[in-house]
């Protein structure tokens, strides 16, 4: 009886350490379209505004080639300048993970896409973000046709890692006892 209460709580760890990444939301920057020329000037503010970028959400910029991302502040995001550039990310796809409240300005610093439209803002709130389309409690993706992101180790999440470590903690206390 032992055996199997031990196992029980052992499995229900584990589930409790593997269930914490589902919290974070996935917003895959500009739909379908993705990362590029928008077709119209308000494009990317528009696919922004319904959506509610929470703590631990990640934006996924999908693109390759002749565009980057550029994250600024308020006056450089108006302007479409770099002065005080606070990240640049040249190679995508990009992931970009939010750990603090607060503004976000975001836009491409290639040639003058930014002006062109390649840019838009948002607000991270404290809890979970939506992709504004959702009204329940389920969580979702927003689903689009592009390559998925080559992730390295280091980019796994540490809650995800400590997950792993317990199922297999699990399994071997399950055949040891």
């Amino acid at each position: 009886m032992a055996k199997v209460e031990l196992s029980l709580l052992l499995l229900a760890a584990m589930c409790c350490l593997m269930m914490a990444p589902v919290s974070a939301m996935y917003h895959i920057v500009g739909g379908s379209l993705g990362w590029t020329i928008p077709p119209n000037k308000t494009y990317y503010q528009d696919w922004a505004n319904p959506r509610v970028f929470g703590i631990e959400d990640k934006l996924l910029f999908p693109f390759r080639g002749m565009h980057n991302v550029v994250e600024v502040g308020k006056d450089d995001f108006e302007r479409c300048t770099q002065d005080n550039r606070l990240n640049i990310y040249p190679w995508g796809p990009v992931v970009v993970n939010f750990t603090d409240v607060g503004e976000h300005y975001f836009y491409s610093g290639v040639g003058i896409q930014c002006e062109l439209g390649q840019k838009f803002h948002f607000t991270v709130v404290p809890g979970k973000g939506s992709s504004g389309r959702i009204q329940s409690s389920l969580r979702a993706v927003v689903a689009a046709p592009v390559p998925a992101p080559s992730f390295s180790a280091a980019a796994t999440s540490p809650i995800h890692v400590w997950g792993m470590v317990a199922g297999f903690i699990s399994l071997v206390a399950m055949l040891l006892v």
